[in-house]
């Protein structure tokens, strides 16, 4: 990888050591998502992994929506 910037070096990847994300793979339907929980009921789209190109074009799944999860009632 190649990183073009008048930025120091150090600047740039400055506490990327400490970095440890939390991220999770869900299932939607026929999808898989990567995705980074923000509470109990809503998660950040962070990766959508499909071999369909068409699932890549379809709004609320691109990475950085936020999906709401509602629970299922069991009776």
């Amino acid at each position: 990888m190649y990183i073009y910037s008048p930025m120091p070096w150090e600047l740039i990847w400055e506490g990327a050591e400490n970095f440890y994300p939390n991220y999770q793979e869900i299932k939607v339907g026929r999808l898989t998502l990567e995705v980074e929980p923000l509470s109990f009921n809503r998660a950040r789209v962070v990766r959508l992994i499909s071999t369909d190109p068409a699932d890549y074009l379809d709004g609320p799944y691109q990475p950085g929506a936020v999906l709401e999860f509602v629970p299922k009632r069991v009776y």
